[in-house]
């Protein structure tokens, strides 16, 4: 295995621009600022904002009404408890969601379960 350097990023902190563009050309890679995403994450060195992680709950609406359209509510279970419940379990795992953003998640959860892929379609929750 090889470190593929055109790949790599240098990102400075507490480095003047003089050394990281030094640096960089060293190594033969780029340089970049916070903040960045990293594996879909929002890295920074402030507290992340609400509007940082809105791409994740797009990601749990896409997979929600591509998916949940031809499942079954075992099917739509099983979607809830390994997909829908991971992605926002992975961001959870290196900082606090907000809970506007948490809230959301589970609505989509929720509809998924109970509702399919259709908004309108009331399904009580006894009668499952």
């Amino acid at each position: 295995m090889k470190v593929n350097f055109q790949k790599l990023m240098m990102i400075p902190i507490s480095i003047s621009q003089d050394r990281l563009g030094h640096l960089a050309r060293i190594f033969g890679c780029s340089t970049g600022s916070l903040p960045f995403t990293y594996l879909g994450l929002p890295l920074g060195l402030t507290k992340p904002r609400m509007e940082d992680f809105l791409p994740i709950v797009s990601r749990c609406e896409r997979r929600f009404v591509s998916e949940s359209i031809f499942l079954s509510r075992a099917g739509r279970l099983q979607l809830t408890n390994l997909v829908l419940s991971a992605l926002p379990t992975f961001s959870m795992s290196t900082t606090s969601l907000h809970v506007t953003i948490r809230e959301q998640i589970d609505k989509y959860i929720k509809n998924c379960l109970w509702r399919g892929s259709n908004e309108k379609n009331r399904v009580n929750a006894k009668a499952v």
